[in-house]
């Protein structure tokens, strides 16, 4: 037993670093749409958020997710660790490059993709930050491929520091998109000089250039995994695109808040994510099914925890929340937020079929028809709704096709681990959880409705308040937490307490520095 508790323990570990560093990208990543809705026009906003649809589309779907096959080759070429990373490099430098020449060749795409002109006209700048940002984008997933997790944490929240504040700087200084772009640009250069220094110094020889051999290995192993995350990105961004083409900017604007995200679950799913696809790995090359079906099933129980509440208090307080964080001028975002809530209980699914896919790899292709046939229904829906401009109809599509998507690949990958109808018990935590989170958004409704008349921050906190207490008692009356679960809960308000100065230590710890000392 001492080799799978060392391994939860790293695991442990590794995923607290990379929350405490994906918890301070939150924070500050969060601001920065607050902050830009304040200073730019709507339409000027609703440009904005083509230029990082773009930019965003490119970054995951033109490097074909090429850096993960260093998950892979890192640690069964120790020797060859240096043209691993030269090679990731390479590749990532060469499809940038053909995209921003593309773009710089045929500018006219832009005018094609988008209602607005105004990214048409600075096609050249657009170039630009495309090719840094898709060229010297893989830092962080290449540190974490490389088991160096305190530097990729540091990384993360460096990179995004100083994203913010370029942002936040072109924002109040010039208000423009041009300005937004420039600094975009700036970033992108820190961006890739941060890589470069990072790739000199962690791996030594990577000047000896890359290796053709292991090049097409890394190539055979990426493509299957990359093809079937350029499907699944399509399938994310299509409606958006399809959005931005038949209306202007400013109700692109309304529709891009409505579909906004919060960056909390992204991060968590990311960080869970990125320690869960080597254990996962691990335990299906050992022929340990089992063992990973209850690793699954504890995955989505602290999921569910945290994904079942936000969608049930959102439903409830989803309009006012929308209203502090964006102003009442996106008010007429509250219907599409609304239906795209329903992902968020979805993003269970996502976050347990991912790392089980990348170890059963013989289940890509399957993947990767089913990919094809949902993109055509979403594609052929989106675009009915968008052509017919019937923003609601589109959201609509887009979660209905993505709920297809996830509840057929969580099938297939339950087939691959054998699982039946004995292992829902495993699941039984998440049921409760689920019933916890309606009560409280019962009580927090009640609650909403006697304070109605009071400004919108007032009912947000008030439901807020109601819901966190409710949710609380909920699962306490259902026997959720566990012993070790109450014990630490127990120890973790005794220790704020006691600095707050609102308990005394225990006799025993009383003298001790820190501990209630006089």
């Amino acid at each position: 037993m001492a080799g799978p508790a060392r391994m939860n323990t790293s695991l442990a570990r590794n995923a607290l670093w990379l929350m405490a560093a994906k918890t301070v990208v939150f924070a500050v990543a969060f601001a920065l749409p607050l902050v830009l809705v304040r200073h730019l026009s709507q339409t000027g906003f609703g440009v904005y958020k083509q230029l990082f649809l773009l930019v965003g589309s490119a970054l995951t779907i033109l490097p074909l997710g090429f850096v993960m096959s260093g998950f892979y080759f890192l640690p069964r070429h120790p020797t060859r660790r240096s043209r691993v990373a030269f090679n990731i490099l390479l590749f990532y430098v060469v499809v940038g490059g053909l995209a921003a020449l593309v773009l710089l060749w045929q500018p006219a795409i832009l005018e094609a993709l988008f209602h607005d002109p105004t990214l048409a006209a600075l096609a050249g700048p657009v170039a630009i930050l495309v090719f840094l940002m898709v060229a010297f984008s893989f830092l962080e997933l290449l540190a974490l491929a490389d088991a160096d997790v305190q530097a990729a944490s540091l990384l993360i929240v460096i990179l995004t520091l100083t994203k913010t504040l370029l942002l936040v700087g072109a924002a109040l200084v010039f208000a423009s998109i041009e300005a937004l772009v420039y600094a975009a640009i700036v970033q992108g250069l820190l961006q890739a000089a941060i890589l470069l220094w990072y790739l000199t110094t962690r791996f030594p020889g990577f000047g000896r250039g890359p290796d053709w051999s292991l090049m097409r290995a890394q190539l055979v192993y990426a493509m299957p995994l990359g093809t079937a995350a350029i499907l699944s990105v399509v399938q994310g961004d299509l409606p958006s695109y399809f959005i931005a083409h038949y209306f202007d900017a400013a109700t692109y604007a309304i529709y891009a808040v409505g579909c906004f995200q919060l960056p909390f679950l992204s991060i968590l799913s990311e960080s869970v994510g990125s320690v869960m696809i080597p254990a996962v790995s691990r335990l299906q090359l050992e022929g340990r099914a089992s063992d990973i079906v209850q690793l699954s099933a504890r995955l989505m129980r602290v999921m569910a925890a945290i994904h079942f509440p936000l969608c049930a208090f959102l439903l409830v307080a989803g309009r006012e929340f929308l209203t502090v964080l964006f102003t009442v001028r996106y008010a007429d975002s509250w219907p599409i937020f609304a239906i795209n809530l329903a992902l968020i209980p979805l993003g269970l699914l996502t976050s347990v079929s991912d790392p089980v896919l990348r170890a059963y790899p013989e289940y890509i292709p399957l993947l990767l028809r089913l990919r094809v046939i949902i993109l055509g229904v979403l594609a052929i829906g989106a675009w009915l709704a968008a052509s017919h401009l019937m923003l609601v109809g589109a959201v609509v599509v887009v979660v209905v096709v993505n709920a297809l998507d996830r509840v057929v690949l969580a099938v297939v990958l339950g087939r691959a681990l054998n699982v039946s109808w004995r292992d829902l018990p495993l699941l039984g935590d998440v049921g409760k959880l689920a019933g916890a989170a309606v009560v409280a958004g019962l009580g927090a409704a009640a609650a909403r409705g006697l304070v109605g008349g009071a400004g919108p921050l007032v009912v947000l906190a008030t439901s807020a308040a109601v819901f966190a207490a409710v949710y609380l008692l909920s699962l306490l009356a259902l026997g959720v937490p566990t012993p070790t679960e109450r014990a630490a809960a127990r120890g973790q308000v005794d220790r704020v307490l006691q600095r707050c100065g609102l308990r005394r230590s225990p006799p025993g710890l009383r003298g001790i520095p820190g501990e209630g000392a006089p």
